[in-house]
């Protein structure tokens, strides 16, 4: 590659970046589980901060605006990687998640980009709640190569090399997406899985706003509902530090390249 390969490693066939911590991964399938968890779940680059900032604001209590402000990662914490460490979210030294997470006040919001033979087995089990999301491929591996453009601690290859990362099973990270959505939509009629799709998001924000706050036993009242939509938007997103992570100075160490590659985290959408 014209760079160094990322620092990667292996757990149970599935090639992790250092982004993700071993003990963490080792410590998720006997997670203890309880009934109002909620796991938003996605591909690499399908719509995830996207979910996280609706699923989070659907979940708030008082002011949204407020709530909007708070960092998303803070809001919704990864659950396979590390308490966040010298201003570097989920890389270095720290508490693996899923230890921090066993005290942490109900409900808890979690994130994750396992494959779903991954997760906990007591949410694989029914137990708690996931909404997973999907999007268009041809977006993703698009959206994976600019992330590596922008990242620290990822050094990213050419546009070819990444491009043939994420064709080749062994090499994709996260899982390959031919393996891992498919597992995901199988579980799709399962009474605990919400599965949504970021070109739906898209048509019709309002709409999935009330149908994730449905699923997860939320009733909002229409002041309340346009107050999360109008802060879940793309314009509002990506001016806000908290959703557009290469705009917050406390994530430098995470988002350095940002600048100088001309990207944001939240680009386009499109």
């Amino acid at each position: 590659m014209s760079q160094d390969r990322p620092s990667s490693f292996y757990f149970k066939g599935v090639r992790f970046d250092n982004a993700v911590n071993l003990k963490a991964l080792e410590l998720v399938d006997s997670f203890e589980v309880r009934d109002d968890d909620v796991f938003i779940s996605s591909y690499i680059k399908s719509g995830t901060t996207w979910t996280q900032q609706i699923v989070s604001l659907v979940c708030a209590e008082g002011d949204i605006s407020e709530a909007s402000k708070v960092l998303l990662q803070v809001r919704t914490p990864w659950l396979e990687s590390l308490q966040a460490s010298g201003g570097r979210l989920g890389v270095g030294e720290g508490v693996p998640r899923p230890i921090l997470l066993k005290s942490a006040p109900s409900p808890r919001l979690m994130s994750t980009h396992l494959p779903y033979h991954l997760l906990p087995q007591q949410v694989r089990d029914g137990k708690g709640k996931i909404i997973y999301c999907a999007r268009n491929v041809k977006d993703v591996v698009v959206s994976w190569h600019n992330m590596r453009r922008m990242m620290q601690h990822m050094p990213c290859g050419t546009w070819e090399e990444n491009f043939q990362d994420f064709i080749t099973p062994e090499l994709a990270f996260y899982g390959f997406w031919w393996d891992v959505v498919p597992e995901y939509w199988r579980h799709k009629d399962d009474g605990n899985l919400l599965f949504i799709k970021f070109e739906d998001l898209k048509r019709d924000l309002r709409g999935h706003v009330v149908k994730i706050a449905n699923f997860l036993g939320k009733t909002l009242s229409d002041q309340r509902i346009d107050e999360v939509v109008a802060n879940c938007t793309f314009s509002a997103m990506k001016e806000n530090p908290a959703t557009n992570y290469s705009r917050n100075p406390k994530l430098q160490k995470i988002f350095g390249k940002a600048e100088g590659s001309g990207l944001e985290f939240v680009r386009k959408g499109t």
